[in-house]
């Protein structure tokens, strides 16, 4: 999922969290529909997606504090970005979900 992709996400995830606290009916209704697999899925998407983007931000700030710029570790940074990013969104999806 691209930037602009989970961008567009945000405000949808929003409303269903907003609408999830407005009452014990409307959250047990947020609760049957994310217990679905394919929004599990999704929701599991847009998590790895927020975290591989977050973790890829501090990447590129490094590269611009020119630690790793050479081609070498640029390269190696990248895959740390994507092997970090796995771990950790399995992570929080247990904390979280």
């Amino acid at each position: 999922m691209s930037g602009a992709g989970l961008f567009l996400c945000i405000p949808v995830v929003l409303w269903l969290f907003g609408a999830s606290v407005g009452s014990p009916e409307s959250f047990a209704a947020f609760q049957s529909i994310a217990g679905m697999l394919p929004v599990k899925v999704i929701l599991a998407g847009l998590l790895w997606a927020f975290v591989h983007h977050f973790c890829a931000g501090i990447r590129f700030l490094l590269l611009d504090l020119h630690v790793g710029i050479e081609k070498e570790a640029a390269r190696k940074s990248a895959g740390v970005v994507l092997a970090v990013s796995i771990p950790l969104t399995l992570i929080l999806w247990g904390v979280l979900l």
